[in-house]
């Protein structure tokens, strides 16, 4: 099982997926003044409640648009003290090998919550797509005929 963290301006989702099926999907809130133990006992309490032991984590990945807590939830899932798994998730960016080819003057401008989203669209839709993200942003993509990311835009969110 993969464990999968979508790090928000004000929600972590957290999941536990394979190739066949999605375990479960719960939220935190962002909170930029917790520790990452406090995000541990989070996480580690996530899995006890769902009954996924924590061998059957086989890696991780985080996909965040809150930069200075990425390395709280990395250390919270895991490193050398092993927190939880002993390993440090992937953390998604644009320099990430996911398939998408990024047609854009600077692909590091596109937010990996953005790459997330095209990579999981274009597996499950046939393109052309747009794929519309509303949270506390609202983002739009779009993805041409060949699978390309070709642009996209934030917005603000609906509050």
């Amino acid at each position: 099982m993969i464990l999968t963290i979508d790090m928000g301006n004000s929600n972590i989702v957290i999941g536990g997926i394979d190739d066949s099926q999605t375990y479960f999907v719960e939220r935190v809130t962002t909170n930029r003044g917790k520790t990452d133990l406090e995000y541990a006992v989070n996480i580690k309490s996530i899995l006890e409640i769902h009954n996924v032991p924590v061998s059957s984590i086989e890696g991780a990945i985080l996909s965040s648009v809150v930069p200075p807590l990425n390395n709280t939830i990395l250390s919270a899932v895991g490193n050398k003290a092993e927190k939880i798994c002993g390993f440090r998730p992937m953390l998604v960016g644009s320099g990430m090998k996911t398939g998408l080819n990024i047609i854009m003057d600077n692909p590091k401008t596109v937010g990996s919550d953005m790459i997330v989203d095209a990579v999981a669209a274009i597996r499950d839709y046939p393109c052309p797509i747009i794929i519309i993200d509303m949270g506390t942003a609202t983002t739009m993509s779009v993805i041409d005929r060949s699978g390309n990311y070709i642009g996209g835009v934030i917005l603000p969110g609906l509050k």
